[in-house]
């Protein structure tokens, strides 16, 4: 993944979670079984879990560009969960990693 093009795939995890109260394991697992079979995620698990590694990386905030109720604090937990979430379906379906 291009290092520009992360920051869009987070803000599409972030606008999925914009109607989602808790940012806790269950919304975590929910959210990579969808990845995983690619029911509102279409690009697939490693698309995501890329950009989630990037998004780790970075300093700057996340929630920046979309209005969420969700804190900075809070969304960069939920990705930390998420990564967890996808590296343990891992192998993908589809996929060799």
């Amino acid at each position: 993944m291009d290092s520009r093009d992360w920051k869009g795939v987070i803000n599409q995890i972030l606008y999925g979670l914009i109607f989602t109260p808790q940012l806790d394991d269950p919304s975590a697992g929910q959210m990579a079984a969808a990845m995983v079979e690619r029911r509102y995620f279409g690009d697939g698990p490693g698309v995501y879990a890329d950009a989630i590694a990037w998004a780790r990386q970075y300093a700057g905030p996340l929630t920046d560009e979309i209005e969420t109720p969700h804190s900075e604090h809070d969304f960069r937990d939920f990705l930390r969960r998420l990564a967890a979430e996808l590296d343990e379906r891992r192998p993908w379906p589809g996929s060799a990693t």
